[in-house]
């Protein structure tokens, strides 16, 4: 953990941490052994900490996105989930994203997905392609504001597609070796909160037009 990191390069204990930041040893505790999660802290508690160990909340937070989404890769075991529905459906779904977005800002769509429980009824109808497709954009939408991931899809983030799926920009390659090549490019850029579904997505596939 980042915040370990600077303690120990600065040979700060917490109790020295909580004097000189004024948060609570006991907040102090449960952030430094997991209990509290970073991104539910309030902007002034981390405000303060990046103040003292001389680094910035941006820092902090993005560091713990990419550890906790290392974790998440490394530690949980994932239900892997086949889907039978139409690939055409699916595209028509990015597809769809892609228009949205010429219209919607990305928060304004993430509330349009969530109040119309789009991510749930594409779920229950087997089409997890389509579902996790969804739920992997708002949670990279939540990201990028450091925003709260909506925990109502805690048990969704446990699951993951039993095969990749590519965007159509990289399956498009009638030659063995470009689409091979394709798809290990598509993998290595792909959106993180998509890869995790087996969705090898790059942002220029959601919304192409990104002046």
């Amino acid at each position: 953990m980042l915040l370990l990191e600077l303690m120990n390069e600065k040979h700060m204990t917490r109790a020295e941490l909580s004097r000189r930041s004024g948060v609570p040893e006991s907040t102090l505790r449960d952030i430094l052994n997991g209990k509290a999660q970073i991104d539910h802290c309030e902007a002034g508690t981390l405000l303060t900490i990046a103040d003292v160990l001389e680094t910035t909340v941006d820092e902090i937070v993005v560091t713990y996105w990419e550890e906790a989404l290392l974790h998440h890769d490394r530690e949980v075991p994932l239900e892997e989930l086949h889907d039978d529905s139409s690939m055409l459906t699916f595209y028509m779904i990015v597809d769809a994203t892609k228009l949205a977005l010429t219209a919607y800002s990305d928060l304004e769509f993430v509330c349009e997905i969530c109040e119309e429980h789009w991510i749930e009824r594409f779920h229950a109808e087997g089409a997890y392609r389509i579902a996790f497709f969804l739920l992997g954009f708002i949670d990279w939408v939540h990201r990028k504001p450091h925003l709260i991931l909506d925990p109502h899809f805690a048990s969704y983030r446990c699951e993951t597609l039993d095969h990749p799926v590519y965007a159509l920009a990289t399956l498009e390659h009638d030659d063995t070796d470009d689409f091979c090549c394709a798809k290990i490019v598509a993998e290595e850029n792909a959106i993180p909160e998509l890869a995790c579904f087996n969705i090898f997505m790059t942002e220029e596939d959601i919304r192409p037009d990104l002046d």
